[in-house]
C-alpha cells in the first residue's frame, strides 16, 4: 500500500479527526463549483441528534468539515458547493457508531439508513457504488446459501463426496469473483474505488492484493 493510501485509510477510520479544518466546501482554487444537497435519513432505532459531512481534500490530506446538521424526524440535510466528486463521510455524534462513506459530487445525494442496511440515490458514482454493494452482497448471499446446503447435508447424513466437491468449487469460484470485481472496481482509482478499499480491501488475499494498482 503506498504511503498515500495509508494516510487516506486513517483519515477515514478516524485516526486524525482531532486535525480537522473548520472550513466550507467550497474553499476550492478551482471556480467551477456546483451545487450539492446531501439529505440522510435515519430509520427504525437509528437516532442520533447532530451529523458533521466532512470531505477528504487531496490538497491538504486532511478531511475538511464540509457542514452541520440537526436532527428533524431523522433527517439530516446538507448544502454547499463542489467542483468534483471526492470521498466523504457522515460522522454522527455518538462516536461509537461507524461514520457513513459515500461521494460527494453535485446533484441531489438521498440516503437512507436503517438496521443492518442502507441505500443511496441520486449521483452518477454513488449509484455505481450502491451497485457494487449489492452485487457483493448477491455474492455473499449465494456463499451462505452454499455452506448453509453443505451443514444440512452433513448433518442428516446425506453428504456425498461428489457433493462436497461441487460445493468446495462453487464456494471458490464464487469467492474469486468476488475478490476480482473487488480490485477491478478499487482499480478504477476514483472516488468510489477509495471507498472500496477502505471497506473491503483488507479481505482481499494475497494473491488478488498483488493485482491492486
Amino acid at each position: 500500500m503506498t504511503k498515500k493510501n495509508t494516510i487516506i485509510k486513517g483519515l477515514l477510520t478516524g485516526i486524525l479527526f482531532a486535525t480537522l479544518l473548520t472550513t466550507g466546501c467550497d474553499r476550492q482554487h478551482n471556480t467551477s463549483h456546483m451545487d450539492f444537497t446531501v439529505t440522510c435519513q435515519l430509520e427504525g432505532k437509528l437516532h442520533h441528534d447532530s451529523a458533521t459531512l466532512l470531505v477528504l481534500e487531496d490538497a491538504y490530506n486532511k478531511l475538511l468539515v464540509c457542514g452541520n446538521a440537526s436532527d428533524r424526524n431523522g433527517t439530516f440535510t446538507f448544502h454547499g458547493q463542489t467542483n468534483e466528486a471526492k470521498v466523504a463521510l457522515i460522522r454522527w455524534d455518538n462516536d461509537t457508531t461507524r461514520p457513513f462513506l459515500c461521494v460527494l459530487e453535485p446533484g441531489n445525494i438521498n440516503i437512507q439508513i436503517a438496521p443492518g442496511s442502507w441505500h443511496i440515490t441520486g449521483s452518477r458514482q454513488n449509484i455505481e457504488y450502491q451497485r457494487f454493494v449489492n452485487q457483493r452482497n448477491g455474492i455473499m448471499n449465494a456463499r451462505i446459501a452454499t455452506w448453509q446446503e453443505y451443514l444440512k447435508m452433513a448433518a442428516d447424513s446425506s453428504l456425498k463426496r461428489d457433493d462436497e466437491l461441487r460445493m468446495v468449487r462453487q464456494d471458490s469460484l464464487l469467492n474469486d469473483s468476488l475478490q476480482r470485481m473487488t480490485v477491478e472496481r478499487i482499480n478504477r482509482c476514483d472516488a468510489v474505488g477509495r471507498i472500496i478499499r477502505e471497506r473491503y480491501g483488507n479481505q482481499l488475499d494475497q494473491e488478488h492484493m498483488k493485482m491492486l494498482k
